[in-house]
């Protein structure tokens, strides 16, 4: 009777400890929060890091910032699901929900458009005036550059014929090379210049800007639970209404996530089957 006991208090402890564990190891899930790297890595860790610590105050869980140097790198580890939170341009919609089985959470209200922009001070007014100049450009791949590239076209300026595009590794680059002489205008997207301007001391000045599609998204690993995915959405959509959401929003040039709609993105799906064309 005695072993009895002791083989009881054994058993008891043991499912006491694998309970602790399995607690403990509940209370360490840490979530992967991914921004593709559109800023240099030090301006994106100033915006997206507190954006991060917010979240995880609230679903009580550690996310974690990250990014990635290049673009290539970055769409790399989304196809490998590496993150599970994402914040992607539009060109990356469909690879991360249609092939890849992210789910579709928030949007910027705001609409995506390609910006050409100069510095304020630049004899450049019209598009006419941009025949004969080189354009940085972030990444050649993308959406901004294709969207610049057609609005340029729909303009008569034929990109590689009446005007130059440079591709750098970022729109932080783009802008610095701008800045010191070795290009006349900047390809950019709407939620890029006002940090650039802020962190610089300068002013830009629009010379084109593109036709529209819907903007940056945030979409959710399944992975992530039900419960904590919510709760996210929740967290994001009720900063629009405090003191200190505003100004994460503000960070990020934007004024408010809303819920997306999947057929939004069809213009997207149907602009990338253009450009296999």
């Amino acid at each position: 009777m005695k072993n009895f006991h002791l083989y009881a208090l054994l058993i008891l402890m043991f499912g006491v400890s694998s309970y602790l564990c399995a607690a403990e190891k509940q209370q360490k899930v840490e979530y992967k929060f991914g921004v593709f790297p559109y800023l240099s890595p030090v301006r994106m860790d100033e915006i997206y890091s507190p954006v991060s610590d917010e979240i995880a105050n609230r679903i009580n869980h550690k996310v974690k910032f990250r990014t990635s140097s290049t673009f290539k790198k970055f769409l790399a580890k989304l196809k490998a699901e590496y993150y599970d939170i994402a914040l992607i341009q539009p060109f990356w919609y469909p690879v991360a929900v249609d092939k890849k089985g992210y789910i579709p959470l928030l949007r910027m209200e705001e609409p995506f458009v390609s910006l050409i922009m100069v510095l304020n001070s630049s004899q450049i007014t019209t598009v006419d005036d941009l025949r004969g100049k080189i354009i940085a450009t972030p990444p050649a791949f993308v959406p901004v550059v294709h969207m610049a590239r057609r609005a340029l076209i729909k303009k008569g300026i034929t990109p590689g014929k009446d005007v130059i595009f440079k591709a750098y590794k970022s729109v932080d680059s783009c802008f610095q090379h701008v800045l010191t002489g070795k290009a006349s205008a900047c390809i950019a997207p709407p939620f890029a210049p006002a940090v650039f301007e802020k962190a610089m001391n300068i002013k830009l000045r629009t010379v084109l800007k593109s036709s529209s599609i819907p903007n940056l998204s945030i979409v959710i690993h399944p992975r992530v639970s039900t419960v904590d995915r919510e709760q996210i959405r929740k967290t994001i959509m009720s900063w629009k209404n405090t003191k200190k959401g505003k100004h994460l929003l503000s960070n990020m040039q934007t004024k408010r996530f809303v819920p997306i709609t999947d057929k939004e993105y069809d213009i997207v799906r149907q602009f990338l089957k253009e450009l296999k064309k």
